[in-house]
Order: structure tokens, then sequence, then C-alpha cells
């Protein structure tokens, strides 16, 4: 992981989550708020939105993402600032640092691992026939298998041919690596190599940033066991810091405050197939610690919906615990009749599954339900013990409110007569009992002196040495609306007459967003416009006066203008900028008549002078 993935992964919480470990944030809308700590504030006029992932105070001007709040909020340097923010939320700040510096051995894996998926993919193009076969019984649409990059490793060593075929030095190092990654196994009794994976259907599985880091493979052949042959551990792949398929849905789970959590890539897959973008799967039946802390962080609605085996029943009801222990009530999304989700959805359609969502139960509910017989016994001892049933479920709440008014409901289901008091009296005396569970207890990171380090320190020092270019002047008021409109509004980029304006732009720095903003609107998704935008400010070396402005700007957008209103409003910009030009061409002219040593001189001036102002009072009456 690189010092930009450390970046991501802090955009991937919610920034709400992040500053209220800093101060005290409610809910007010669609935004939460507070006191903003810049300045004697005693009225809410912090913002803080989480689908933008940004703050903004509407009376100091304070605003950006939540490494800008919490450097300026702590005081602290950039770097100190991502240190902070990794030990709050259990990342590892130093193990950032180590892939800063470039490991031979994690490069050739990557360079083995990205080789075999497009090997795999090109034997799959030529449509063998139990590949083909696969997808076609599986209903697996052309998306799909484009998009999780599905392959067919042969059966005639194909990986070990394309190995043989790197020239000298990097041979040897990649067969070796090969092997170390598991792909290539040895045959002693044949002294030779051959491919680990052989006619079998390949899902690689990419890491949170869209590197493979290993494989699940699926057999097509009658005889072949096991049905499913997966990665094993390797120094390129720790399966418990992986969710399959999130790389492909973390931008959904946090647009639509939402995770689906599944079991299996095939149910992963299908479910992102019918547009359930928004789920993630186990690699196997667990969901890692370092897992549910990247969840909780990114969202509080998470739909649990594993296989409704016993191995899926009794994986759910551990997941769930994990959950509880964070104050999150999972909901129970259920595929009954069905197994699974993928035969659900193949059976019953992406509304059925909708609908099921929608009226999804809190998974505690159900589970408590199941511990309560259906026909309530007389005998004490028997209501006793469901209660005690019910203890242990809510116990991962400790004594949270969700927690404490089950107990009481319960013990009046059940009959006993008892007052609440004694009831959660009870409850205390059942949880002081309890081992206290080792949930995951993240060690702030260590400060760490070395060449990655230096490296980032540069990289700050550099941003620093940016920021203090200096300033082109004072933004004229056409100049500070044209900038909010434009970062508020990039639709006006896409106008095939968007260029006309930098004849009239005078200010460097406006100019520079400007073009900046057209270059790469064309290139990034619409989901990455603010956090890319709110890169540039930061470490562009614009005035605090643009940064403001387009903060404030990126804080409200979201709402696009028609075509009709573009075209109107960009004529306005292009008249109140050219006014701009005149009156600053005309102010020139001013002082140089000022300091003029001849009449020609005088009288040239100000003809030039009387003719600006012409256009300027023609320009008048259009000027919105």
């Amino acid at each position: 992981m690189s010092f930009e993935q450390l970046k991501d992964r802090i955009r991937e919480t919610p920034i709400s989550s992040i500053i209220s470990q800093y101060m005290s944030l409610n809910k007010k809308g669609a935004n939460l708020e507070g006191l903003c700590p810049f300045h004697p504030d005693s009225k809410p006029s912090l913002k803080v939105n989480d689908a933008k992932g940004m703050f903004k105070c509407f009376v100091c001007g304070a605003g950006g993402d939540a490494i800008t709040f919490v450097k300026d909020f702590t005081k602290v340097e950039f770097v100190d600032a991502l240190k902070d923010i990794a030990g709050k939320l259990g990342l590892p700040f130093e193990e950032y640092q180590k892939e800063k510096k470039k490991n031979p051995r994690t490069e050739m894996a990557f360079r083995v691992l990205n080789a075999s998926v497009k090997l795999y993919k090109r034997v799959s193009t030529q449509n063998p026939e139990h590949y083909t076969s696969f997808i076609e019984k599986r209903k697996l649409n052309e998306d799909s298998v484009e998009k999780f990059h599905i392959g067919y490793a042969p059966g005639n060593n194909a990986l070990i041919k394309y190995l043989e075929s790197i020239p000298e030095p990097d041979r040897d190092f990649a067969q070796q690596t090969a092997m170390d990654l598991g792909l290539v196994k040895y045959n002693e009794a044949r002294d030779s190599y051959y491919d680990f994976y052989r006619e079998r259907v390949m899902f690689p599985i990419h890491d949170h940033y869209g590197q493979i880091r290993g494989y699940s493979s699926r057999a097509v052949l009658v005889d072949q066991i096991p049905k499913y042959l997966n990665s094993g551990e390797s120094f390129a792949f720790d399966k418990g810091s992986i969710l399959f398929g999130y790389y492909f849905g973390k931008n959904h789970v946090r647009q639509l405050d939402q995770v689906i959590i599944v079991e299996g890539n095939m149910d992963v897959i299908m479910m992102h197939q019918f547009g359930f973008h928004q789920t993630v799967g186990t690699m196997g039946t667990a969901l890692s610690d370092h897992s549910i802390r990247l969840l909780s962080n990114m969202t509080k609605n998470v739909f649990l919906g594993l296989d409704s085996d016993a191995a899926g029943k009794k994986a759910m009801h551990k997941i769930n615990a994990d959950f509880m222990h964070l104050g999150i009530l999972p909901k129970h999304l259920s595929f009954d009749p069905a197994k699974d989700p993928d035969e659900f959805l193949l059976s019953e359609g992406r509304l059925a599954l909708i609908e099921r969502q929608e009226k999804a139960p809190i998974l505690l509910d159900v589970l408590i339900l199941e511990a309560i017989p259906e026909k309530i016994s007389e005998n004490l001892e028997e209501k006793l013990k469901a209660l005690q049933r019910v203890f242990e479920l809510l116990a991962p709440l400790k004594e949270h409110l969700a927690a404490t008014e089950r107990v009481v409901t319960v013990a009046k289901t059940l009959g006993l007569k008892s007052d609440s008091g004694t009831i959660l009296q009870q409850y205390r005396e059942y949880l002081s009992r309890q081992k206290e569970k080792a949930y995951p207890t993240h060690e702030k990171a260590k400060i760490v002196t070395s060449e990655e380090e230096i490296e980032i320190e540069e990289h700050k020092q550099h941003q620093e040495r940016v920021t203090n270019v200096q300033e082109s002047g004072p933004l004229s008021k056409s100049e500070k609306v044209f900038i909010r409109e434009i970062v508020c509004h990039p639709e006006f980029l896409t106008h095939p007459n968007r260029d006309e304006f930098l004849a009239y732009i005078g200010h460097n720095e406006v100019k520079r967003l400007f073009q900046w903003l057209v270059k790469i609107y064309f290139e990034i998704d619409e989901a990455e416009y603010v956090p890319i935008v709110q890169d540039e400010l930061q470490a562009g070396g614009y005035s605090k006066e643009i940064k403001d402005i387009a903060t404030d700007a990126l804080f409200n957008y979201g709402n696009k203008y028609n075509e009709k209103v573009v075209q109107r409003m960009l004529k306005d910009y292009k008249v109140m900028l050219r006014m701009d030009q005149l009156r600053n061409k005309r102010r020139a002219l001013v002082e140089r008549q000022k300091t003029s040593h001849t009449q020609n001189e005088v009288d040239h001036l100000m003809v030039e002078i009387s003719n600006l102002d012409k256009e300027i009072s023609n320009l008048k009456n259009t000027v919105p």
C-alpha cells in the first residue's frame, strides 16, 4: 500500500466518523453540524457532509477534507495528521510507509499475478467448452465476466510456458515467485514444474485498490476435487484483510450508505450483476476484525445475507455479534427458500430482493424470537433458561439502550413477574460474569524514521513551498462568482465555447484552476470529482481566498443546471469578466496618464480611456 492509498483509505471512512473523534457533532438534515473550533462560535456553524467527504464553516470559511480538519484542529503538520487519523481508525501507518519503498519480491509478485490474469482471460476468449458451459449455466453476463476479470486456466501448463519465456535474469526470480504464490508447484518424482490451477474457472481476488492478490477457482470437470481451490496465504495475499468485491463496491457503499455482506464470490458477482453494487463477500465464512472495522467506519447500515446452511448461519451469528460490539445492529437479508442470493436472484429477480431488503428485520430480533419457545412454559426454570439465552445474544451490546430495552421486553413476553429493575440487575450480573471479549484493539502507529518517512516529509515540504507561491492579487467580484459557479457546476465545462473564457480571465490563479478543471473533468468519474478537486485545492498553491470560495462551492455541488441555463449563465459570466478586464485596463491607463510627460501622450491616453468607457457603458446593459 502506498502513501496515496492511505489517503484513499481515510476517504473511505465517513468524514463525520473522523471529525466526531475530535469534537461533538449533531445530525441536522442531510448534514451534521457542530460549533466551529476555528473561531469563537456560539451557534453551530460548522457543517459536515459525509456524501461529499467535506466540512465547511459558513462563518469563518474553514473547510476541506478530514485530513485538513485534523491538521488545522491539532495544529500539526500534514504527515502527523495522517498518523493521528490512522491511529484512530486502526490503520497501521508504518505499513503504508514500508510499502512506499519498492520491494522487488512484491513487484515481481504483482507482475506474475497480473500476467496470469491476462493469460487466463486470453484463454477464456477462445471459448473452451467447459468454461463456456459454466458461464452459460450460471447465467453470467458479459459485463460481469469483464468487470471481475473471470478467466480460465487450461490444462497445458500455460503459466509455466509464460514464465519460461521471460528473459534472464528475471526468469528464475519469476518462477520462484510463482511458486511462493502457489501458482506453480514442483513435482519431485518427475523433476518438473506444473501449473497449480488446471481446467478451472478463475476468479481473481482484487485487493481494496484493484491489484490482483490471489485466486478463487471453480472445478468444471466431473472428477475434479476439490470443487473450489483457492490461493493460500502468502507474502502477497492476506485473506483476512480482503473483502471480495470491495474494490468494485466501495464507492456504492459510501453513496448508498449501506453494505450487503454475502458469502462466496459467485454470490457477490451475481448481486452486482443485478444492480446491488454495494455488496461485498467474505473470504470463506469468516469476516476479520479488520474488515468489520473498515465497513463500520463506512456505514452503519449493514445487511447480512449469508447462505442458509449451518455454516452460513453460524458465520452470520459471529459477524452479527462483532458488529454489535461496535453498536451496529445488522439486518437479516433472507433468501428463503433459496439457499443463497445467486439462486434467489435467478429465480425471483431483482425487484423481489429489493422488497426483501426494504422489509429486512434486525437480525438480533430474529435470533431473540428463535431463543424464545413458541409455547411458553409455565415452568419458572424454563423461563429463566430462555432469558439466559437472550442475555447471551445481547451481551455484545453490553448496557446499550438497545440491549436493556430488549431485556425488559423479553422478560414480559416470558411472563416473568419481577420488576424491570430486578431483571436489568440480573442482566448486569450476567455481563460481569462474562470474560471481556478481546475485540480488536489497535495500537497507535509507531513513529518510524526511515527513507520512506523522509520521502513523505519531502512531499509535505513541497506542498508547503507550493502553497507559499505569491498570490496574483485580490479577486474581483466577477471572478469570485465565476469560480464558485464553475466548481459547483462543472457541467459548464462541457460547453463547446468554454475555452473563450481564457481570453477574459485576468487573475492567474483563476485561469490556472479553470484550465485544470477543463483538463480533468472529462477524465474522471463523477463520484471522484469532489475528492480530486479537494486535493488540487490543497496541493496546487492557490490563495486562501480561492480555496475558501472553491471549498464552499464543492460543499454545494450536486444539483446540475440544464443546457438552457448553462448557455445563459455562460454568456452572463463572459460579459462580467470582460467588464473586469476593461475596468482593469482603464485603471492602468489612468495611472499612466498621471505620469505622462507630454500633452500628446496625455491626449492619446484620453482617447483610449474614452473608447473603453463607451465599451463599458455598452456592456453594462447586458450585465445580469
